[in-house]
């Protein structure tokens, strides 16, 4: 008789505990920076020889989410990039983790996949720009104390497709462009 009452003193206060909830803490990252990378492209007007050309863009994002674990964040990045002849609207499920952390200082990693959307991008009359998949992971750094808002700096590398439909030239029935925008990008910004 007694195991039986120490058994179901065990199991009532383990189902007991179950049902204690767990606070949900709500994260925010939002950062801003530049997109640097080279291009390589045909130039139609020097009969298609390609050409190289180093290219600067801005970027913002947010991630929104929520702490799943102690070092673990998982959410929604929203984004806009501003490349040269493109404006793109990235979307993704994204992933902050925190790999080492100390008192004011943390190192974390960064992953988000998703897909760009044009809808902010205005195009000349016969043109048209669509979007295509993106990923971005990256690590970073957050300097501030914990329970509070922290600045952070963040090394990324992006990947992002995007389909361009061009007017054609002369002769031309259509023309247009895959683009495949691979940059490095750096970013600052205010987490809390």
């Amino acid at each position: 008789m007694k195991k039986i009452a120490i058994l179901m003193l065990l199991l009532g206060t383990t189902a007991a505990y179950a049902q204690k909830a767990r606070p949900v803490r709500y994260v925010n990252h939002t950062e801003f920076g530049g997109l640097f990378g080279r291009v390589k492209y045909p130039n139609p007007y020097n009969n298609n020889a390609e050409q190289v050309d180093s290219k600067t863009s801005l970027t913002v994002q947010t991630f929104n989410g929520v702490q799943i674990h102690e070092k673990l964040s998982a959410g929604v990045t929203l984004g806009i990039d501003w490349y040269k002849t493109a404006l793109l609207n990235p979307i993704a499920g994204g992933v902050r983790y925190d790999f080492v952390t100390s008192k004011n200082v943390k190192l974390f990693g960064t992953v988000d996949a998703g897909y760009a959307f044009a809808w902010f991008q205005d195009d000349s009359e016969g043109a048209a720009t669509k979007g295509g998949l993106m990923v971005n992971p990256g690590v970073g750094m957050k300097v501030g104390r914990p329970g509070v808002a922290a600045f952070t700096i963040a090394l990324t590398y992006k990947r992002q497709e995007a389909h361009i439909t061009k007017v054609p030239l002369w002769d031309q029935r259509e023309r247009f462009e895959d683009r495949v925008y691979n940059r490095l990008a750096l970013r600052l910004g205010i987490s809390f």
